[in-house]
């Protein structure tokens, strides 16, 4: 009894020797944790602090790497404004083209589309009207039901009903006489449309038959812009031998081809054949407005730009016993003055293709 009251209540040596360590431990990570703690602000305050010091030296750092950078893009936004603008002028031509050839298709469609329309909207009508009229005998045979007896209802009924059918006859004679008249009046319009189009193909037809054919190697539209010039000097009462003095100058200048100018950005208004960026210069002599042969628009017109060039040549005195070569050079006070005389046979050539058709 003795030993087993020993055992369980008194400490024995097993018991005391775990309490000490237990109390060390305790201790020992008291004081553990309190040096720590400490040194966790000294570290604290070393990191702020180097921090700091490296904001400070960062921020100018950084400064001069923006402005160098700003400095660097500078240029390179620059070259991007001036090609930016370029390709706009570039493309403006062909904003233009696509607007003409959307006038052109919606201009097209309409001779199409109107009668369509027009045909629908009659449609419309017709079944407004048709339908409207059974809504109203409908509700006035509701309305009786309503208030009176039904009998007497029916019996409204069925005598609004005859008047409907009556009427609904009235109206579908109506319809077969108004389709009548569409469908006349589309057959009309389309035939219309088909004489217009053989006109147009017969004015065509005759127009090319009565163009010369093209001449030394020129092109179809080359050959219509030389005719061009041929008939601003018949119009200006000169002769063949003007004629073929501007029609030398053109092919040395243009080659027929109507040039607008990528410097002249009304150029690209009108019709043109070519681009070019000497100055100013446009159309088939290579005018130049700021010299005074005219608008931008007489110089792009291939006729009017042909009688700037006869009115100057007319002011030349002597020029009917003049060379070609030497008449050209006098109205268009070229840097190649004998670069003309190449194009002499030619314009000879288109003369007489001109007088043979």
């Amino acid at each position: 009894m003795q030993n087993r009251h020993t055992n369980a209540g008194a400490p024995g040596p097993v018991q005391s020797a775990a309490l000490s360590i237990r109390k060390w431990t305790r201790s020992q990570a008291s004081g553990l944790l309190q040096r720590s703690s400490i040194w966790a602000v000294r570290l604290g305050a070393v990191i702020a602090t180097v921090f700091g010091l490296l904001k400070d030296k960062a921020t100018p750092v950084a400064a001069s790497l923006a402005g160098r950078l700003r400095e660097t893009a500078a240029p390179a936004v620059e070259r991007a404004g001036r090609l930016i603008a370029w390709a706009s002028l570039r493309l403006q031509p062909w904003t233009a083209l696509l607007k003409d050839l959307a006038v052109v298709a919606a201009e097209s469609a309409r001779p199409v589309v109107a009668p369509a329309v027009d045909l629908g909207r009659r449609l419309v009508a017709k079944v407004v009207d048709r339908f409207g009229m059974r809504m109203t005998v409908m509700g006035a045979a509701t309305a009786i039901f309503i208030g009176s007896t039904g009998s007497a209802a029916m019996a409204i009924t069925n005598l609004d009903t005859e008047s409907a059918v009556q009427a609904q006859n009235g109206v579908a004679a109506a319809e077969v006489a108004l389709s009548e008249e569409s469908a006349s009046a589309a057959a009309e319009s389309i035939a219309e449309d088909q004489r217009a189009a053989a006109a147009a193909e017969a004015a065509e037809a005759a127009k090319e038959a009565a163009e010369p054919k093209p001449v030394g190697g020129l092109s179809k539209l080359q050959m219509s812009n030389a005719v061009a010039i041929i008939e601003a000097g018949k119009d200006e009462g000169l002769d063949q031998k003007a004629w073929a003095i501007a029609l030398a100058t053109a092919m040395q200048e243009s080659k027929f081809r109507n040039y607008a100018n990528v410097n002249v950005a009304e150029s690209y208004d009108y019709e043109y054949q070519a681009e070019g960026s000497d100055h100013d210069s446009v159309g088939l002599f290579q005018q130049r407005p700021s010299s005074g042969w005219g608008s931008v628009k007489e110089l792009m017109d291939p006729k009017t730009s042909a009688s700037k060039f006869y009115n100057s040549l007319k002011r030349v005195d002597g020029w009917e016993n003049m060379p070609v070569t030497k008449a050209a050079q006098t109205v268009q006070v070229s840097a190649f003055p004998d670069a003309y005389a190449q194009w002499e046979d030619l314009a000879w050539d288109i003369i007489d293709a001109y007088n043979a058709r």
